[in-house]
């Protein structure tokens, strides 16, 4: 059986820019799904996101069941790998952006851009072990794809650490696989999924390719559709892609 849980907070603001995306996307593939919410009225953007990770990991711990999670921001594939249990588990992670950077190393200060960091134990240790069942993902474990947008020094990083660039799955030590989809890994030229959706990046049909490849080394344990705002995408046509990513898995 298959469960829909929306997260539809960017930043910490629910509903607001890809804070909408949960729920268009649940829209477009017709189903009704758990909303996570955060523990706390108050929102911060670090306190509420890792609200919203342990909330999710809870849910999808108690439920037992195939997630398929629609989220603002990527960061809740934290939540999602926790609440599948990170033990022999890979993670496929699709984004135009490295997602690795620290509160050290960040331009930009934005917590999304720490997540993988975060999942591969790289930062925010403590609040990372505030989730359930969360133990960080070795980066031999986690191929990154179609990430094009870097900040300064993250790609050597990712690269030092050996997270794998490209879809090469043999010897990896893991029997499952995590999904997760940054919807701006799609190139401009099929649709616009966000503010930073740059150019270069993969077509939809390459983004079901690689998952096809995956599936026939690991079982699917998971899937994260995150970071689309609507309305980036005036047309519907990334809403209809992350459906038929959601479909095809």
């Amino acid at each position: 059986m298959t469960r829909y849980f929306t997260v539809p907070y960017d930043s910490g603001y629910k509903g607001l820019r890809m804070g909408a995306g949960p729920f268009r996307l649940a829209q477009e593939l017709g189903v009704d799904a758990d909303e996570i919410e955060p523990a706390s009225p108050f929102r911060r953007e670090i306190t509420t996101a890792f609200e919203l990770y342990r909330a999710l990991a809870t849910r999808i711990r108690e439920t037992n069941e195939f997630p398929v999670v629609l989220s603002g921001n990527c960061g809740s594939a934290i939540g999602a790998a926790a609440g599948l249990g990170t033990d022999r588990l890979a993670v496929l992670w699709f984004d135009a952006h490295g997602d690795y950077n620290t509160p050290d190393t960040t331009d930009s200060g934005f917590l999304d851009g720490m997540c993988l960091a975060v999942l591969t134990g790289r930062c925010f240790h403590n609040l990372a072990h505030t989730i359930p069942g969360f133990a960080p993902v070795a980066p031999s474990r986690t191929i990154q794809i179609g990430s094009r947008n870097y900040s300064p020094g993250e790609r050597e990083a990712l690269e030092r650490d050996g997270v794998r660039m490209t879809p090469d799955f043999a010897g990896i030590d893991a029997d499952r696989i995590l999904v997760h989809v940054d919807l701006d890994v799609i190139d401009p030229q099929f649709g616009r999924a966000n503010p930073y959706a740059v150019g270069g990046g993969l077509s939809p049909d390459d983004v079901l390719r690689v998952i096809e490849e995956a599936r026939e080394h690991f079982t699917i344990a998971g899937l994260v559709l995150a970071s689309y705002d609507p309305s980036c995408d005036e047309d519907g046509r990334i809403a209809a892609i992350g459906a038929r990513i959601a479909r095809s898995i």
